[in-house]
């Protein structure tokens, strides 16, 4: 999403999007099936009672019959799926799975974050000891059950529309992303690829011994592949952080792990929340072919489960790489914790895009990467962008519609509610609480896992009365953003000139307002 270059000084939409979703669990299935089956068995050779009862006299055999049932169903339980990716060429995948349970039907995604037609590349889909029929676009059945799936996954050129949410591979570097790849009913698996000589692979999924990669969560899972790919290490106050870097760059490596520490560690006070896994940032050249008519798209990214993929135009001529790349940590590297570390449902997007894009803005001023003129300049130029579109509906409802209108408002609306409701909260608590404590609140414990996304952040922001009447007015309900009418309150108002809207602060101010600007960064 929208996040301020340094160098243009405008706010621009960047395409990122976070969509999680609830890993199944076939394992206690799996086990009560095996047990029956064990069950069967026995009753089927007419001697259970006999031989149930020998064993009640026999300590011994008991606790080898125990350790045959533990053993046995130890085997049965832990049975994984195992799939094989290969690349013979840039234009195409070839994916073999073997499935620890046997279908009969495999589905395949077919829509993802607004890129619609994903299925479309699955081809030649065989099974074995099986005849499988394409029953609609990214659904295949056979008569007979079977639990091994071959196919081919086509990948066309990548696309701005397409190319930080999908799979791609341009000429020697790739993203493979196995939401796309793997059909949805595999949930858990070990991964093996095979590339052409010289590649290799970077990934946040642990690596065996054996060479395997094991995924608990193929639809949060990323891969990076390429020739020469490098990657710079550290810990961060107990959080495992790598940078991939493929192709050369203008800046020096351990600068941009410098400062994604940096980021790292101010979330990590903002939320008191320590991340379990281990984190990968990629940063490789845009791979797009197509003539980029707007200057201002000089990078795309998008954080999935563990892995910040971010694509940067190598024609962007970014004069201050170090700040650059700090403005997008603070938007991108959040995302780590806000929604995919939340395990939350539904559609509350208005709040990890829109609060996040704010939240991101101040990081960058605590950092010194802007100061508080640019922070108000930015906000204007969003005030700008949301007044050019119409507000006719709720936050939650454009939340719910984001990937099938431009989803703006999500990130524009949603920035300046963030806004408006740090202002109100420390004015409230006479700057006692800001919008940041919410964040260390989501991550106390109390919510519940699985809960509805809305409700439970709704909670969290609306305490109070004040902040309950301020929430259900402009996230539930469709009020408009009126900066004009609600700044002075704050000791600030809009002034519109032809270059565009400028925030400015008011020069009469009593001491409230001035100790309440003071905490945003103001200096008088």
């Amino acid at each position: 999403m929208a996040v301020s270059s340094l160098d243009s000084g405008t706010v621009k939409d960047e395409e990122d999007q976070q969509q999680t979703e609830a890993a199944f669990q076939r394992g206690a299935g799996v086990l009560n099936c095996s047990i029956q089956h064990a069950g069967h068995n026995l009753r089927s050779v007419r001697v259970s009672g006999l031989y149930t009862n020998s064993l009640v006299k026999s300590p011994s055999a008991m606790r080898l019959f125990i350790f045959l049932l533990i053993l046995f169903s130890g085997h049965v339980g832990t049975a994984q799926n195992r799939v094989t990716i290969s690349l013979s060429n840039p234009n195409q995948i070839k994916v073999e799975a073997e499935l620890s349970t046997p279908s009969r039907s495999w589905s395949f995604r077919n829509a993802y974050a607004g890129v619609l037609g994903v299925a479309e590349r699955i081809e030649e889909v065989r099974v074995a000891d099986a005849d499988v029929k394409k029953a609609a676009v990214g659904e295949y059945r056979s008569e007979r059950e079977s639990n091994r799936i071959s196919y081919t996954v086509k990948l066309p050129k990548p696309t701005l529309a397409d190319v930080s949410h999908v799979t791609w591979v341009a000429e020697d570097r790739g993203v493979l992303m196995l939401a796309d790849l793997l059909p949805l009913e595999v949930h858990s698996l070990s991964a093996t690829f095979v590339l052409p000589e010289g590649w290799t692979v970077e990934s946040s999924s642990p690596r065996g011994a054996n060479g395997r990669y094991d995924v608990a969560e193929p639809e949060k899972a990323v891969f990076c592949i390429g020739k020469a790919l490098r990657k710079s290490s550290t810990t961060v106050q107990g959080m495992p952080l790598d940078i991939v870097f493929s192709g050369n760059w203008p800046f020096k490596e351990r600068d941009a792990l410098d400062r994604a520490t940096k980021v790292m560690e101010r979330y990590l006070a903002l939320t008191g929340f320590r991340l379990r896994d281990k984190s990968v940032i990629v940063i490789a050249p845009l791979p797009i072919t197509e003539p980029i008519s707007d200057p201002k798209t000089s990078w795309k990214a998008e954080t999935r489960g563990s892995t910040v993929v971010l694509l940067i135009n190598a024609d962007a001529g970014f004069k201050f790489w170090k700040s650059q790349l700090t403005v997008i940590f603070t938007h991108e590297v959040l995302h780590l914790w806000v929604p995919n570390s939340l395990k939350l449902e539904g559609d509350y997007d208005w709040f990890f895009e829109g609060f996040t894009l704010y939240t991101a803005l101040r990081t960058a001023l605590d950092l010194g990467v802007i100061d508080f003129k640019e922070y108000l300049a930015t906000l204007g130029r969003v005030y700008d962008q949301y007044r050019a579109h119409p507000d006719t509906l709720s936050l939650i409802e454009e939340s719910e519609r984001r990937w099938a209108s431009s989803g703006s408002l999500v990130y524009l609306k949603g920035m300046l509610v963030a806004f408006l409701y740090d202002l109100m909260i420390r004015k409230e608590s006479g700057g006692r609480r800001t919008l940041a404590d919410s964040y260390r609140d989501l991550f106390s414990g109390r919510l519940t896992d699985g809960a509805d996304g809305n409700e439970a952040i709704i909670s969290v922001l609306g305490s109070t009365p004040v902040s309950r009447s301020f929430i259900k007015t402009y996230v539930e309900n469709s009020t408009e953003v009126d900066l004009n009418k609600v700044l002075p309150a704050y000791g600030m108002s809009v002034l519109f000139t032809g270059k565009g809207s400028q925030l400015r602060v008011e020069g009469d101010l009593n001491q409230d307002l001035k100790q309440l600007l003071r905490s945003l960064g103001y200096q008088d």
